[in-house]
C-alpha cells in the first residue's frame, strides 16, 4: 500500500488483527521492509505490524537529497498519524535503530517500548568518511557499485558462503535502492548527532547487535545502554551487521521477550 507523507508516496504493509499492539519495523539503509519477513510471519497474529519503505527505499518515492536524522523521524510519525498508530513497540536495525532513538527521546508517548539494533548513536570522523565515500561511489557507479561492499559490510563470510540465496535477496534489494535515496540517507547518517539525547529516553528500551558487527560493534553500543535508563544490551554470538537474518531464532526470541513485558 502507499499513502502520501510530507510531500511523497511512501510504501508500507500491515499485518495482524485489529486491536492488537502496534508493532513497527524500520528497514537498514539499502534494504526494504522485506528484511523483516521472517520475523513478520511469527509475530502477525499477536502483534499489529506496520512496515515500511523508508524515503528513496524498496517501492517508496525518492525525494531529492539530502535528507537528515530528523526528516526521516517526521516520515515515521506522519505514517503512524496516517494510519491511526496511537502508541507502538519499535524495532529499527541500523539507520532505523538510529530513527527509533531519535523519536524516542522527542516523542515518548508514542512508544511501548524501543528495541534498537546494529546502531550507534554519533558519526565520529571515521564513520562519516564511510559516507563520503559511498556517496562517491554510487554517483560515479550507480547503485550497482555498491553492491558487493555492502554485503561485506552486511554479512559475516561464513554466513555469504552457506546462505547464498539470502544473500541474494539483499542484494537484490541494494541495487533496487534509489540512487537518490541512497544518498539522501547517506547525507542523514554523516550527520548523526544523538548520542547527548540518549539520557532523555525514559521508554523501556533494548539494545541488540551482532558480534561481528563493524559498523555498530559491541563496544560501541554497551555505553549507549548503560547512557539509556534502565536499557540493556544483548549481544547475538556469532552475527554481523543484519542481525535479524544471521541469528533469526536469537532475534526473535529476545525482541518478543522484551516486547510481551512492556
Amino acid at each position: 500500500m502507499k499513502i502520501a507523507v510530507n510531500g511523497f508516496d511512501m510504501n508500507y504493509t500491515i499485518e495482524g488483527p485489529e486491536g492488537a499492539p502496534w508493532l513497527t519495523f524500520a528497514n537498514s539503509l539499502v534494504t526494504s521492509l522485506e528484511m523483516w519477513d521472517e520475523q513478520a510471519r511469527a509475530l502477525k497474529d499477536r502483534f499489529r505490524v506496520l512496515r515500511y519503505d523508508m524515503r528513496g527505499h524498496g517501492r517508496t518515492a525518492a525525494p531529492a537529497p539530502p535528507y537528515t536524522i530528523a526528516q526521516l523521524a517526521s516520515d515515521v510519525l506522519a505514517l503512524w498519524n496516517a494510519v491511526g498508530v496511537d502508541r507502538t513497540h519499535y524495532v529499527g536495525l541500523s539507520l532505523g535503530g538510529m530513527i527509533g532513538i531519535h523519536l524516542a527521546a522527542r516523542r515518548p508517548e508514542k512508544f511501548r517500548c524501543l528495541i534498537a539494533t546494529d546502531c550507534r548513536a554519533d558519526a565520529n570522523e571515521a564513520y562519516q568518511n564511510v559516507f563520503v565515500e559511498r556517496i562517491k561511489t554510487t554517483r560515479e557507479k550507480g547503485m550497482d557499485g555498491m553492491v558487493e561492499p555492502t554485503l561485506a559490510r552486511f554479512f559475516t563470510p561464513g554466513f555469504v558462503a552457506k546462505n547464498p540465496a539470502a544473500v541474494d535477496r539483499f542484494r537484490a534489494m541494494i541495487r533496487n535502492t534509489a540512487v537518490d535515496g541512497h544518498i539522501g540517507c547517506c547525507e542523514a547518517l554523516r550527520g548523526l548527532s544523538e548520542g547527548a539525547n540518549l539520557p532523555r529516553i525514559k521508554v523501556p528500551t533494548l539494545f541488540m547487535g551482532g558480534e561481528h558487527d563493524v559498523g555498530a560493534a559491541p563496544e560501541m553500543m554497551r555505553p549507549m545502554a548503560a547512557a539509556v535508563p534502565g536499557a540493556r544490551y544483548v549481544m547475538l554470538d556469532g552475527a554481523g551487521h543484519i542481525s535479524n537474518i544471521e541469528a533469526p531464532q536469537r532475534y526473535l526470541a529476545e525482541i518478543e521477550e522484551f516486547m510481551t513485558g512492556k
